[in-house]
C-alpha cells in the first residue's frame, strides 16, 4: 500500500506513511494524505459490477494525473488478500509495486476496488453518473 501511494505521487516510499500499520486510523490517515496533496479520497468503488461503467466513472474523476490506487487479489497469498496496485484509465494495471509479480497481467475483472480522487460525482439509485456542478 505505503509503495503503491508514494508511486501514485511520484514520492519517495519514506516520505509516505505506512498506511497499513495504523490498522483502523489507516483510510483516515490515507484521506488526509489525500486531502494536503489537493484529492478526495472518499469512494471506493467497486469496478466488477459494472466494467463499463466504471471507465465512464474514471474519465470523470481523473484520478492523480489518470491514475488511481487500486486492490487486486493477490496471485501469492491467494483470494482472500488483497495486493495494491496503480491503474490507469482503461482499467490496466500500470505499476504493480511487488517484484515478485513481474509479468502477471492483470484484466479489469480481477480488480476489487478503485479508490477515487473526487467527490463531485455520485451514482444515483438508478444506476447513472450524476456529476455535481456545485462543487
Amino acid at each position: 500500500m505505503q509503495a503503491a501511494i508514494a508511486s501514485l505521487f511520484e514520492m519517495f516510499i519514506e516520505d509516505v506513511p505506512n498506511f497499513i500499520e495504523l490498522d483502523e486510523n489507516s483510510f483516515h490517515v490515507m484521506s488526509e494524505f489525500y486531502k494536503e496533496r489537493g484529492y478526495s479520497l472518499n469512494c471506493c468503488f467497486n469496478p466488477r459490477e459494472d466494467i463499463p461503467r466504471t471507465k465512464q466513472v474514471l474519465e470523470v474523476d481523473g484520478g492523480i494525473d489518470g491514475y488511481w490506487y487500486a486492490t487486486v487479489v493477490s496471485i501469492n497469498l491467494g483470494p482472500e488478500i488483497t495486493h495494491a496496485v496503480i491503474i490507469d484509465k482503461n482499467m490496466s494495471v500500470v505499476h504493480d509495486p511487488n517484484p515478485n509479480n513481474f509479468g502477471h497481467v492483470y484484466v479489469p475483472e480481477d480488480i476489487i476496488s478503485i479508490d477515487m480522487c473526487r467527490d463531485d460525482w455520485h451514482i444515483d439509485v438508478d444506476g447513472n453518473l450524476v456529476i455535481e456542478k456545485n462543487k
